[in-house]
């Protein structure tokens, strides 16, 4: 399809930060691409907020659950005529949605059997990613934008809980309930907050959703006392926009692999990320201020967040290894200035 003959464009996203953040070079390209075309974004409510700000799409419309609402969204979709529909879930509910959207151009991922009623789809290779987004837009001929998602969050001012320190160091530890195969040891992020503290005067920020409630009071437990009187916790406290703020003001930011540490990577943050069980050929950070840590002596690793009873790939990493790469990025950023 020429891009002269794309008015409207359609895309339904998928429902977890980092792939919202994988999305956003997609929409970059689909701009250039067709500058004139009209884009409409589908998206979890929760989603909403890290959107909005980024003014890539002129519409923002929320997916939300149960028969009623999607019967309703199947309507609206039908309604508004779109000249190419892009759905990034694979879930059946969502290519169903395409099927019925009657766009002249219907595209997506490889999922048996609904998505042979697409007419362009393209296979995923490990996680969902925004290589993989790249792969789809080259088979619809549109080229891919260089860059990933870097620089498309824009920075705006923080007015959560505070006040912020002067420097600080954000510290996202805690992994969700169906993703504690990712998680390290409370420990080890309480030794890197004290030796951040002790070393390089940054004071840590806890980051995290509220079901990282009890995994980042542990955090704070194992901490010495300087590092945990100086702490600011947000956890739970503050929504993705002003999450998005705190990140992009940060010196440094220590996590697991999680949407938070894509968000700090779109800001160029230098991040120190913690893999495990996801592949970071897929996965990794998009900026170049980052360093990955993970043990690959094992054989298991990466194993997709397989179900597992030891755990070894993320309870192996040290804090000595963590912290020597905070000490790396350190010194970069402070030769850089």
């Amino acid at each position: 399809m020429h891009s002269m003959d794309i008015r409207r464009i359609g895309i339904m996203h998928l429902n977890q930060i980092g792939d919202l953040l994988f999305a956003l070079p997609m929409i970059a390209s689909l701009r250039k691409h067709a500058p004139q075309a009209e884009i409409h974004s589908y998206v979890k409510p929760y989603l909403r907020e890290l959107l909005e700000p980024c003014a890539l799409v002129d519409e923002i419309r929320l997916r939300e659950g149960g028969m009623r609402n999607t019967l309703q969204l199947i309507a609206r979709v039908r309604r508004a005529r779109y000249d190419l529909f892009i759905t990034l879930s694979r879930s059946e509910e969502c290519m169903l949605i395409a099927t019925l959207s009657g766009a002249s151009l219907r595209a997506g991922f490889c999922h048996p059997p609904l998505d042979r009623l697409l007419h362009v789809r393209e296979a995923i290779r490990g996680h969902n990613s925004w290589s993989n987004n790249a792969r789809l837009l080259e088979r619809l001929g549109i080229p891919a934008c260089d860059g990933g998602y870097v620089g498309l969050l824009p920075r705006e001012r923080y007015d959560g809980p505070g006040p912020l320190p002067a420097r600080y160091a954000v510290l996202s530890p805690g992994a969700s309930s169906r993703r504690q195969a990712k998680a390290w040891y409370p420990a080890g992020f309480a030794a890197v907050a004290d030796s951040l503290l002790e070393r390089h005067g940054l004071v840590s920020v806890l980051a995290g959703g509220s079901d990282c409630r009890s995994f980042n009071d542990s955090v704070l437990a194992a901490m010495q006392a300087p590092a945990r009187e100086a702490v600011l916790d947000v956890t739970g406290r503050i929504g993705l926009r002003q999450l998005s703020a705190l990140l992009a003001g940060a010196a440094l930011f220590v996590g697991i692999d999680s949407g938070v540490m894509h968000m700090a990577a779109a800001h160029d943050v230098p991040v120190v990320a913690l893999f495990g069980p996801t592949d970071p050929d897929f996965v990794a950070p998009h900026n170049r201020r980052s360093l990955i840590v993970r043990n690959e002596s094992l054989a298991c690793v990466p194993c997709y967040l397989t179900p597992c009873e030891h755990l070894s790939c993320m309870q192996s990493i040290t804090a000595e290894q963590v912290l020597e790469a905070c000490e790396r990025l350190l010194k970069a950023a402070g030769n850089n200035h």
